[in-house]
């Protein structure tokens, strides 16, 4: 919704109905809330690509010619190099921890600043088409919102058990760094490269669309995102659910012979000259019923993955490891003081290894 816009008009509040209109106007301060956090930050991320043959040969020899500060790890049979640059005075004294836990977390900040911006945008976009009566672009972003859901569901839940997994794992100069880097990196790799465009790699193929719908619906429980999602993509092709985005319910002469349906570019009502009843505007309420459902998961989703990133990178301490810098690159600190991930004191925060960390498995 613009920043400008005070609200839905009463013939919209009505036609929504008072629990519905309610909801959006939370639904909408929980937006701008995240678009506030999100909107003016910025960030860059690290991707480290195994280095073997003429390609470890050629890094080692720019890396001896340039003054930059390097560190590496290899394979256990030496065979492979994954090497970054920019390594702090801390990375340099723990190579392992430094060439894998900042290009970790700082793909895990980039992953989850991506999410809230399009979320943002999407529910934004479509609190803001309702306001004004835009059905036609409403259901096209409403069916968008489902998806992303659906999406966020899928990539929160693995990365919180690749999480669990590397936190959980067995300290050690280099053993844990490769546990931690074999549990979240796969997961990482398909969340930011997956995608089903005509030649995509067959190793990152993005999720179906409606198997995300399925797992979106199992997570909340609520079974109406396979019906909203079907008539939302009807309303956003040019098919029945367009043609009836503007109009009222039929209405059938008692014969049957006649039916009768009225259009208008706003919400219309029955009225006998005396009162006015809202004629239900079916697109319009599967369009504000499903952004309620998914944008609210969508927030407390956000909110609980960022709890995940941050306990990341605080238990790992990636930012002490590197020079480069990127969004909530934190420092631990220690005992009473207030965690940097704002969420209480550093000691009850948990950011320690082997410790629980934020999120279900």
């Amino acid at each position: 919704m613009d920043k400008d816009e005070s609200g839905p008009t009463d013939a919209v509040a009505e036609a929504l109905g008072g629990r519905r209109t309610a909801a959006l106007a939370e639904l909408a301060r929980r937006v701008a809330g995240l678009r506030d956090m999100s909107e003016h930050a910025g960030t860059s991320d690290v991707l480290l690509a195994p280095l073997t043959g003429p390609a470890r040969r050629k890094w080692e020899r720019l890396a001896r010619q340039e003054a930059e500060s390097w560190v590496f790890v290899l394979t256990d049979d030496d065979s492979t190099v994954l090497a970054v640059d920019e390594a702090s005075e801390a990375g340099l004294r723990d190579p392992a921890a430094a060439v894998v836990y900042p290009e970790l977390h700082s793909r895990l900040v980039s992953w989850w600043l991506v999410h809230a911006w399009r979320s943002t945008d999407l529910l934004a976009d479509t609190l803001d088409s309702l306001t004004r009566w835009r059905i036609a672009s409403g259901a096209v972003t409403a069916r968008a919102v489902i998806e992303e859901a659906g999406a966020l569901v899928d990539e929160h839940r693995a990365i919180v058990e690749g999480w669990r997994i590397g936190k959980a794992a067995a300290e050690g100069s280099v053993k844990r760094p490769a546990l931690v880097r074999e549990a979240l990196a796969p997961v990482l790799l398909k969340a930011g490269f997956g995608s089903r465009m005509e030649n995509s790699h067959a190793d990152f193929q993005a999720t179906n669309v409606l198997t995300l719908v399925k797992k979106l619906t199992r997570e909340t429980g609520e079974d109406r995102f396979p019906k909203w999602y079907d008539l939302l993509s009807d309303a956003a092709h040019p098919a029945f659910g367009a043609r009836i985005a503007y109009a009222t319910p039929a209405f059938r002469h008692e014969s049957k012979a006649v039916m009768v349906r009225s259009y208008a570019r706003s919400p219309m009502s029955l009225t006998d000259g005396r009162s006015a009843q809202p004629l239900e505007p079916t697109v319009a309420l599967a369009v504000a019923d499903s952004l309620i459902a998914a944008g609210t998961h969508i927030v407390n989703l956000l909110d609980d993955s960022l709890a995940v990133v941050d306990d990341f990178g605080l238990t790992t301490s990636a930012a002490t490891l590197t020079r480069r810098t990127y969004w909530r690159a934190f420092h631990p600190t220690r005992g009473s003081r207030a965690c940097p991930c704002g969420r209480g004191k550093w000691s009850a925060c948990g950011h320690r290894w082997g410790v629980a960390g934020p999120g279900r498995p």
